[in-house]
């Protein structure tokens, strides 16, 4: 932990002091408290002081109000002393948070993306290659060279030779630059409502624009090391359950729960998982694409959740389960959603940890972020080459942008809050998605990538969209290692398939 903390604020270019750290080690969620820290931290002042650790501590938002929400959250695992009292469990970060009262939708989305610019902006600043940054409304008297920091408004191509034009904002104003597009910073491409960093040669003439000579993305730090348990511990993840719907794969979930119970082959591998983590689409929801009543087993979505909560019974009761919504599911379409409502979370078993849409949470130290993945649906069409069949792709760009779904407008609907909760921060060591109903094992820059397969098999709606899903895998992760085994549980082996990433 103690690595991991000095990590954390060595990314956002602060040092912290050898008494803070100590005091850092002593709280009970020690990640949770080292983001406040982050957040107060002023750009004029790289340490972090022990007192600033104890102002954290004592103030009104981590003091009463983090033990509130904790205490909301972990309610049911109260009613269970035994789990609850050995339960290496920190939740970090729920993306949602209230919406400001009184505020007009116009105001609102100014505060998100304002939320967005500072929290992104923060990440680049003090970075050698944006030494001499200014403000957008001061690159007129700049001479030679110069650094800024923007959101991308719009990007366009100029008509004969095809170079790019973005056309970059910050608080202070907006500024159009040039990318020539054989350039190294053409060779990624640039999204609507993104955060960079950029080096710009200046013009000498007058009616030129500046030119971009590299580019840099929040992006999480190149090789950073994994965190590690000091014994075994294994989580399963899964998602895109689809309860209620007529394909669910009730076959195939039957014969993942037999061996979660230790029975058949790899008893020793069940026995070492403790924790079971499922990214969204619980159930398959009612109207959620045209004529889906034609595709559901269940037509009460009350009766989905209920059928889930007998589903997760079917669990071994020592698991400690985590949910988050997705699309289909009955909280706010817009994103960060919300946790599942308190009358659906009654139907689920007391073992379940319901969190928002996205979490950022940490399991005995490792941090995880769990995302269900509709943003998938913007950034597939804007990314040349991306596509459902390979989702870790579109999540490594994730990683770079520090932002799981950057782009306004589209088919991912946006929570007009005070506070942007798609940023990615802290980093992961784990991201987990859904969504693409495939299976997907990749890393980047450290971080173990995952997209976590589907229990339903193919709709009459999914063929008519292209997507050829992968059904009935699951991974396991050692978070001693970071070791990965993908299981089959579709039938289609005698045995359950085991393959290290």
């Amino acid at each position: 932990m103690r690595d991991h903390l000095v990590a954390y604020f060595e990314a956002h270019h602060l040092l912290v002091e050898s008494d803070a750290l100590q005091l850092l080690l002593k709280v009970p969620q020690p990640l949770a408290v080292s983001r406040q820290l982050v957040e107060r931290a002023l750009s004029d002042h790289p340490f972090v002081t022990r007192e600033m650790v104890e102002a954290v501590i004592l103030s009104t938002d981590l003091g009463r109000s983090q033990a509130i929400r904790s205490a909301e959250m972990s309610s049911a695992l109260l009613r269970t002393p035994r789990l609850a009292a050995s339960l290496p469990f920190e939740l970090l970060r729920e993306g949602f948070s209230a919406v400001v009262p009184g505020q007009q939708p116009l105001a609102a989305y100014g505060s998100l993306f304002a939320s967005r610019f500072e929290q992104l902006s923060k990440m680049l600043r003090g970075r050698p290659e944006l030494s001499g940054l200014r403000p957008v409304s001061e690159l007129g008297t700049a001479e030679g060279s110069a650094a800024v920091i923007g959101m991308i408004r719009d990007v366009r191509q100029t008509p004969e030779k095809h170079h790019l034009i973005l056309t970059l904002e910050d608080d202070g104003g907006a500024v159009e630059v040039l990318v020539l597009k054989d350039s190294a910073p053409a060779q990624v491409p640039y999204l609507d409502d993104e955060v960079v960093g950029l080096r710009l040669a200046m013009p000498k003439e007058r009616g030129r624009l500046p030119r971009v000579t590299h580019v840099l993305r929040p992006d999480v730090p190149s090789g950073r090391e994994r965190k590690r348990t000091e014994s075994p511990v294994r989580v399963i993840f899964l998602s895109d359950l689809h309860i209620g719907s007529r394909s669910f794969l009730a076959d195939e979930w039957g014969r993942m729960t037999d061996f979660l119970h230790g029975k058949g082959p790899r008893p020793e591998l069940a026995r070492e998982i403790q924790h079971v983590v499922i990214a969204g689409d619980l159930v398959d929801g009612i109207g959620i694409y045209p004529n889906q009543e034609r595709d559901l087993a269940i037509g009460d979505v009350f009766e989905q959740y209920e059928e889930l909560g007998r589903r997760l019974r079917e669990l071994p009761e020592r698991l400690h389960v985590v949910v988050v919504p997705g699309n289909h599911d009955a909280v706010c379409p817009a994103e960060p959603q919300p946790a599942l409502p308190r009358e659906i979370r009654s139907a689920l078993p007391e073992n379940v940890h319901s969190l928002g849409n996205p979490s950022t949470f940490a399991l005995h130290s490792v941090v995880i972020e769990a995302y269900h993945g509709r943003s998938f649906d913007d950034l597939i069409p804007a990314i040349p080459g991306a596509s459902y069949a390979r989702p870790t792709e579109v999540m490594k760009r994730m990683l770079a942008m520090r932002h799981l779904a950057p782009m306004y407008g589209g088919r991912t609907p946006l929570a007009p809050l005070a506070r942007d909760g798609m940023v990615i921060d802290p980093g992961p060591d784990i991201l987990v998605t859904g969504h693409a109903h495939t299976f997907g094992v990749d890393q980047y820059r450290g971080v173990l990538l995952l997209n976590a397969s589907t229990w339903q098999a193919e709709t009459e709606y999914q063929r008519m969209r292209n997507v050829s899903p992968v059904p009935a895998r699951a991974a396991v992760v050692n978070l001693a290692d970071l070791t990965l085994e993908a299981l089959d549980f579709s039938g289609r082996e005698s045995e359950v398939g085991g393959a290290a990433a």
